[in-house]
């Protein structure tokens, strides 16, 4: 009998650390796909292109900027992207991941970390602290829905414009 319990007992452990392992390589991959998209994203609004920034958007996104402003969809901030690469003068934002978190079903993660925005000779302007929702779909990682808080101010007349005061 004991020795029944014995292997039920290491056949448990067997499968509870073989779970966390396939949890923890999952976890490892999400965070590095998400992390890469948002390089990726990052790098298409230094170049000004609109496309490969909505990449990495899902179609039913949402948002909220720093400002306060309602981003209501992909398209929607799309728009708002494609006049903002229009006027040479705007802030152009970076975003910088501080850390992943995977949901435990696998098909939901949070990244946590700080927006910055630059001005045209790259100098900070302002900035603060996000969260976004990532989803897992069958094209990747897609960005379900951001909530910037504004935080930093270093060009005060900018903050003024950016926060409509």
């Amino acid at each position: 009998m004991w020795a029944l319990l014995s292997a039920a007992t290491l056949w448990g452990q067997s499968t509870a650390s073989q779970s966390a392992a396939n949890q923890s390589a999952a976890s490892q991959n999400a965070d590095q796909e998400i992390r890469a998209a948002r390089r990726a994203s990052n790098q298409a609004i230094v170049r000004g292109d609109v496309q490969a920034f909505g990449v990495s958007l899902a179609e039913d996104y949402r948002g909220i900027r720093g400002n306060g402003t309602e981003i209501v969809s992909a398209a929607a901030y799309r728009e708002s992207m494609t006049r903002t690469f229009a006027d040479r003068q705007a802030v152009r934002f970076e975003r910088v991941t501080d850390r992943v978190s995977l949901a435990q079903s696998g098909d939901l993660a949070a990244e946590h970390g700080t927006w910055l925005g630059h001005d045209p000779s790259r100098q900070k302007a302002f900035g603060g602290t996000y969260l976004a929702m990532w989803r897992r779909t069958p094209n990747g990682w897609k960005i379900r829905s951001e909530l910037f808080i504004f935080l930093n101010c270093h060009q005060p007349e900018r903050c003024r414009a950016y926060l409509g005061r």
